[in-house]
């Protein structure tokens, strides 16, 4: 009897640990699945943004002073009183060669309290070009306080018009239809999302290796590093 009773135990352990396997490779897969879509909406801001016309396009010349790029491609407004935004997006940093060739890119969320995007928007795509040594030294320390660390400013609009912007960190907020929105970004928090790139890159991802030592593009991300280096060569002369 106790034998059998033992028998059954051991069976049923066996079976919780396989269960427990099972649920773990399934929410690895879920959280991959999600950042590969996350890769896909953030693709598409940027290969919109290069069917723009010129009017409504990144000013070339901050696209080619920018030494990291962020793209949220949804930032939501939720709340009645006080009101809050986050969105996640991508990152990536220009690599040894100067490019974004193959830049492996690390996700970051955006959050605030207060973002002022105009018209009462309740949506928006966010793009930051962040142009500065000690904007990009802000990414890879993994937190970059917006405004009180690193000054922010609403960017220019217009393909060919010349920009000397001194400001580290040049924010753009994109509607629906393509035009850009007045956008405020005093207060918010960018932040390295640990859990979203352990399921891309593995346990314990660091900023600094993500974004500036990891040998390969993962599969999930493919599809973002070719809109990447799509629109950044467009700004080439």
């Amino acid at each position: 009897m106790q034998r059998s009773l033992r028998l059954v135990a051991t069976v049923a352990a066996i079976a919780l640990v396989a269960g427990c396997a099972t649920t773990g490779q399934q929410n690895y897969t879920q959280k991959l699945q999600a950042q590969a879509a996350l890769a896909g909406r953030a693709a598409t801001v940027l290969q919109r943004q290069l069917l723009q016309p010129s009017r409504h396009r990144i000013p070339r010349s901050l696209v080619e002073q920018a030494r990291c790029i962020a793209v949220f491609p949804k930032v939501t407004q939720a709340g009645f009183i006080i009101g809050g935004q986050r969105g996640r997006g991508l990152i990536s940093c220009r690599q040894r060669s100067g490019d974004f060739t193959n830049a492996p890119p690390a996700v970051y969320t955006l959050s605030a309290l207060s973002i002022g995007l105009q018209a009462g928007a309740a949506e928006r795509a966010v793009v930051l070009l962040f142009t500065t040594q000690q904007s990009v030294r802000a990414v890879l320390d993994s937190l970059v306080k917006l405004g009180s660390q690193v000054s922010v400013s609403a960017g220019p609009t217009g393909y060919d018009r010349s920009v000397n912007s001194a400001a580290p960190i040049v924010a753009y907020g994109i509607a629906r239809k393509g035009l850009y929105a007045g956008i405020s970004l005093g207060g918010a928090r960018v932040s390295f999302d640990t859990d979203a790139n352990t399921a891309i890159y593995g346990p314990d991802p660091d900023p600094r290796q993500v974004l500036l030592q990891t040998d390969n593009v993962p599969q999930s991300m493919q599809t973002y590093v070719r809109a990447l280096e799509s629109f950044t060569s467009r700004a080439r002369p």
